[in-house]
C-alpha cells in the first residue's frame, strides 16, 4: 500500500497482489485516519460499492482479460467531477444529493484503464478558495499537521495521496487548485495545458482557467494518470483537443537525471522572488545548486505583466463561476437560481457571487471583463511564450510559504505583517493558470516545522513532454 501507483499496478497485473485487497486496505486506512473527527479528506468513501468493483477487476485478470495501465488500481476523485450513480456535491450543501446519471469524461477514461473510484474527496466549497476550508463539509487537514490547512481547492485529493488514503487522485486546477494543495501536503500535482483534458461533466469555476489534473506520489505516477485522462475532442468541452503533432505525454520517463544536463531553466526575476518566506529560499536556493550540480544551466527572465495576473484573474473567473455555477443548479434540478438560493453557500462563496448576482450587486463591468480577454491575456501568453524562446521551463517555488493554521484561512501571518491567504498561496500559480500553461509541482524540501515545501516548474503550452521529464529528473536529484 505504501508504494508508488504505477509498481502496485505492475503487481495487481503479475498476480502478486489483487484490487480486492488493496481496496480493502485503503479503505481500512480511511476509517481509521479520516472522517469529521480526523484528516476529512473524503466526502463520501464507497465502500463496499468499490470492493465489488475490485472483485469483478480480479476476477477479470484472473480469466485472462484485457488489462488497462491503471487495472485495479483505487483511486480518490474530487467531488467536483461527475461520478455515475454516486453523489457529486462540489463541496456545497445545494448539491448534496446530487447523483448524475453519467461519468465526467476524466472519470471515464479512469474506468477504461481500469481504476477502481474509491470515493469522492473533499474540497473547498465549489473549489472557490485555496484552504479547504469546507463551510458545509468540514475542513479538510494537512497530514503533516491536522491543525493546518492542506490547500486548496482539491485538498482532500493532496490530503488522501500523501496520508496513503488512495493510490493517487485526481483534481482540478483553476488559480492554482492542483498545484497548492500538492505544494503543502508533499506530493505531485500535475496541471496540464488547458484542453489537453476534458471537462466534460465537471462542476467547472472558469472556461478559461479550468482544467483536470493527476495528484500523486511521484512525477511517473502523475504522468501515468495525466496519459489516462487526455481526452483529445469531446463534444461536452469545446476546447478539449490533442495537442500539436509531437506534444503527446510521453509514455514512460527515464530514470537517470543526465536530461538535466544541458537544460535550460528559467528563473523569473522580481514578482517571483520578492516575498517568499526565509525556508522557502533556502530551499528554492538548494533546488539551484541541485540543478547547476546535474549541469543544468540557470537562466535569469523576466515575465512582462506577471504581477497583475491576480486581480485579472478575479475579473475573469468571478464573471464565469457564476455562469458555470448558474448551470450546475439547473443540471441538478434546482430552480431559482443563485439569486434564491444565496444564503445556503458558505460565507466567502456567497460573498463573491452576491457581489455579482445578489441583492446588492456590485459587478464585474463588461468592458472590464472584454478587455482582459482581448488584450491582457493575450499580452500575458505572450510575454510568458517569449520566455520559452531561451529557456525549456521556468522554476519558481510553488507557494511562497508552507501550510498556515485553518484559523488563518481569511487572513495569515506572512514575513512578520498580515496578509491575505488566498492572494498569497496563489501569487506564483495564477498568472500560469491565466496564460494556460502546463505546470507541475513536486517536493523539494521542508521548512524548519517540519512541513513540506512544493517548487514549481512550468513549460510552454503543449510542452508536457520535457516539462515532465525534466521534473522526474528534478525529483531524483533532489532524493539523492
Amino acid at each position: 500500500m505504501s508504494g508508488a501507483m504505477l509498481d502496485q499496478a505492475a503487481a495487481i497485473g503479475r498476480g502478486d497482489l489483487s484490487s480486492l485487497e488493496l481496496t480493502r486496505a485503503y479503505l481500512e486506512r480511511i476509517d481509521a485516519l479520516d472522517g469529521p473527527d480526523g484528516l476529512n479528506a473524503f466526502i463520501l468513501s464507497r465502500g463496499q460499492d468499490a470492493l465489488a468493483e475490485a472483485t469483478r477487476l480480479d476476477r477479470l485478470r484472473a480469466q485472462g482479460g484485457p488489462l488497462g495501465p491503471l487495472h485495479g488500481v483505487p483511486l480518490a476523485v474530487k467531488d467536483n467531477l461527475f461520478t455515475a450513480g454516486t453523489t457529486t456535491s462540489n463541496g456545497t450543501a445545494l448539491l448534496e444529493s446530487f447523483i448524475p446519471d453519467h461519468d465526467a469524461t476524466a472519470v471515464r477514461q479512469l474506468r477504461r484503464a481500469g481504476a477502481v473510484v474509491l470515493g469522492k474527496t473533499n474540497l473547498h466549497e465549489s473549489s472557490f478558495g485555496i484552504t479547504s476550508n469546507n463551510p458545509h463539509y468540514g475542513a479538510v487537514r494537512n497530514p503533516y499537521d491536522p491543525l493546518r490547512i492542506p490547500g486548496g481547492s482539491s485538498g482532500g485529493s493532496a490530503a488522501a495521496v500523501a496520508a496513503r488514503l488512495c493510490s493517487a487522485a485526481i483534481g482540478s486546477d483553476t488559480g492554482g487548485s492542483v498545484r497548492i494543495p500538492a505544494a503543502l501536503c508533499g506530493v505531485v500535482g500535475l496541471k496540464p495545458t488547458l484542453g489537453r483534458v476534458s471537462r466534460g461533466r465537471m462542476f467547472g469555476l472558469s472556461w478559461t482557467c479550468d482544467v483536470v489534473g493527476p495528484i500523486a506520489r511521484t512525477v511517473a505516477d502523475a504522468v501515468a494518470l495525466l496519459r489516462v485522462i487526455s481526452s483529445g475532442p469531446d463534444t461536452l468541452d469545446p476546447d478539449a483537443r490533442h495537442g500539436p503533432p509531437g506534444t503527446d505525454v510521453p509514455e514512460s520517463l527515464a530514470t537517470a537525471i543526465g536530461c538535466l544536463r544541458g537544460a535550460r531553466i528559467g528563473i523569473p526575476d522580481g514578482f517571483f522572488a520578492a516575498d517568499n518566506t526565509p525556508d522557502v529560499d533556502r530551499v528554492l536556493a538548494r533546488t539551484y545548486r541541485t540543478l547547476e550540480d546535474a549541469g543544468a544551466v540557470l537562466v535569469p527572465v523576466t515575465v512582462e505583466g506577471v504581477e497583475a495576473a491576480t486581480a485579472q484573474g478575479f475579473v475573469t473567473v468571478v464573471p464565469e463561476a457564476v455562469v458555470l455555477t448558474e448551470r450546475a443548479l439547473r443540471t441538478a434540478g434546482i430552480d431559482g437560481g443563485i439569486v434564491a438560493h444565496l444564503d445556503r453557500f458558505g460565507a466567502d462563496v456567497r460573498a463573491a457571487l452576491g457581489a455579482q448576482v445578489g441583492p446588492e450587486p456590485e459587478p464585474v463591468p463588461a468592458f472590464q471583463y472584454a478587455k482582459v480577454q482581448a488584450a491582457t491575456l493575450p499580452a500575458l501568453r505572450r510575454a510568458f511564450a517569449d520566455t520559452f524562446t531561451t529557456v525549456d521551463v521556468l522554476l519558481t517555488a510553488t507557494t511562497p510559504a508552507t501550510a498556515v493554521p485553518i484559523t488563518q484561512d481569511t487572513t495569515m501571518r506572512h514575513n512578520g505583517r498580515s496578509a491575505g491567504t488566498f492572494e498569497t498561496f496563489v501569487r506564483y500559480t495564477y498568472g500560469i493558470s491565466m496564460a494556460g500553461l502546463p505546470a507541475v509541482s513536486l517536493p523539494a524540501g521542508t521548512d524548519a516545522a517540519g512541513l513540506p515545501v512544493g517548487v514549481q516548474l512550468v513549460g510552454p503550452r503543449w510542452g508536457e513532454a520535457t516539462l515532465v521529464r525534466i521534473a522526474h529528473a528534478l525529483e531524483n536529484a533532489v532524493r539523492q
